[in-house]
């Protein structure tokens, strides 16, 4: 497959949201359709009706906006094209009601962009009317206080972090799940929400790890048999607190440097001698290089962060909604994730598509070296090839979490199969002891010397473009 192949199969399920206003309190479940917005509409001849503005026709396909709106929950939207063989008809609104619908995403989208980069300016969001908390007891320690988001559908958040993190997470969680829900919808009517515990500190990090003998060096993890997920966020809260202590320094810091060179320019007349700003100038490109580097630790941190609540999120998520019943094979469950774990947010958007750069420099350096896992392996493998106990297994594990993001990506974007009944019927297969090979050509549909050849040429074309962080 070549680069304009590999483009196409991004296009194609590239999956954009944003979390952009809280809708109004309503009674009843709200889906578009149902409430007073309208919508552009494309009946697929599979699958569901998809209701949102469209924004470009060709004669190959159409591209259109997708947007879910629920009652006390963020308004998202969501970025697809659709192949022009995959469309029965087009329900169009008139140009007025278009214009009308466009307005209202240009809106949302600005106040996400504006949302976004308040946080980068050290600026923590603080409208608490909008992601409404309430006090709740800390789990394991009662006495204490914690915070709490009981709004969402899929997920239960519990927190001690401060109230700006915790509301992010809220935020950020709410985008990924509506990826999941897009990507592969949830198999049962109902099911338990996952409690996602949130530790603002070590001590309440070490707290949740009381007699679970679980690793406290491990960031975070989900409890199967409790449908909990837990993380720590103390890193991100120490950032956070020593950004704001040393901005606030900055900020007098500054404000002298002014007053320095204004006394300067009085003194000389408006002609002050370059070599007497020269320290001026240093002191301030001091002060900006120092706040660059704390923007970049606390990036870093943010993005490892959500990249863990995410992932960690996904295996909750499959479990719990989509495969209660059914174990699915590691390479998929841990690629998935894996997939969902490098979502970026860009311009106010939610991007679950875009393949992570790093990963697929190193799957193809893996295929140069002939050290990617074969697809036989990948299949054949068990939790064993997945789990690290000590550093001589490092490589390893490596190598199979690469080839096992390599295939799920590749499945979904490519192939599209993720959320399909052929999807269903592999991991159903594989539960009642099907063999692995032949359960996944069932899959596929090709022999799989075919298929392994398709796919590596796939991954070898995909860009390694760099998006900005959770």
């Amino acid at each position: 497959m070549n680069a304009r192949g590999a483009s196409r199969g991004l296009r194609l399920l590239l999956l954009c949201g944003a979390v952009l206003a809280w809708s109004s309190p309503g009674s009843g479940r709200q889906t578009p359709g149902a409430d007073d917005w309208k919508y552009d509409v494309i009946h697929q001849r599979k699958g569901e009706p998809l209701r949102g503005l469209i924004v470009e026709e060709t004669a190959d396909f159409v591209r259109m906006k997708l947007i879910v709106r629920k009652p006390n929950r963020a308004t998202l939207f969501f970025n697809e094209v659709v192949p022009r063989r995959d469309i029965a008809r087009i329900d169009p609104l008139d140009p007025a009601e278009r214009e009308v619908l466009r307005k209202r995403l240009e809106t949302l989208a600005h106040e996400q962009e504006l949302l976004d980069a308040q946080l980068r300016r050290h600026e923590w969001w603080r409208r608490g009317d909008a992601i409404p908390l309430e006090e709740v007891p800390w789990p394991p320690a009662p006495q204490r206080t914690a915070l709490a988001y009981n709004k969402a559908e899929y997920f239960r958040l519990v927190s001690t972090a401060s109230p700006e993190v915790t509301r992010l997470a809220v935020i950020r969680l709410e985008q990924v799940y509506a990826a999941y829900a897009r990507l592969l919808p949830p198999r049962v009517a109902s099911a338990k929400p996952t409690l996602i515990l949130l530790a603002g500190s070590l001590d309440d990090y070490a707290m949740l790890l009381r007699g679970d003998n679980h690793n406290f060096f491990n960031p975070a993890f989900y409890d199967v048999k409790n449908n909990h997920i837990v993380c720590g966020s103390g890193a991100l809260e120490w950032l956070a607190r020593e950004r704001e202590q040393v901005g606030r320094k900055h900020a007098l810091a500054r404000a002298d440097l002014r007053q320095r060179e204004a006394d300067l320019v009085r003194a000389y007349k408006g002609r002050v001698p370059p070599e007497f700003l020269l320290d001026i100038t240093n002191a301030r490109k001091a002060i900006d290089d120092a706040e660059a580097a704390n923007n970049r630790a606390f990036d870093t941190a943010r993005r490892r962060l959500f990249q863990r609540l995410y992932h960690e999120a996904f295996h909750a998520y499959l479990a719990t909604w989509v495969y209660p019943d059914e174990k699915v094979p590691v390479w998929l469950n841990e690629g998935l994730a894996q997939i969902f774990e490098s979502a970026v947010v860009e311009v106010g958007e939610f991007r679950v598509g875009r393949p992570d750069g790093e990963r697929v420099r190193q799957v193809r350096m893996a295929i140069k070296d002939d050290k990617l896992p074969s697809l036989k392996e990948l299949l054949t493998s068990d939790s064993a090839q997945f789990l690290v106990n000590h550093a001589r297994q490092q490589q390893v594990s490596d190598r199979y979490y690469l080839a096992s993001w390599g295939l799920a990506f590749y499945l979904t974007f490519e192939r599209r199969l993720l959320g399909t009944k052929a999807m269903d019927d592999y991991v159903k297969a594989l539960q009642h002891g099907a063999d692995p090979l032949d359960a996944f050509q069932a899959l596929v549909g090709v022999p799989l010397p075919q298929f392994e050849k398709d796919y590596l040429q796939y991954l070898q074309a995909l860009p390694t473009t760099e998006g900005a962080g959770p």
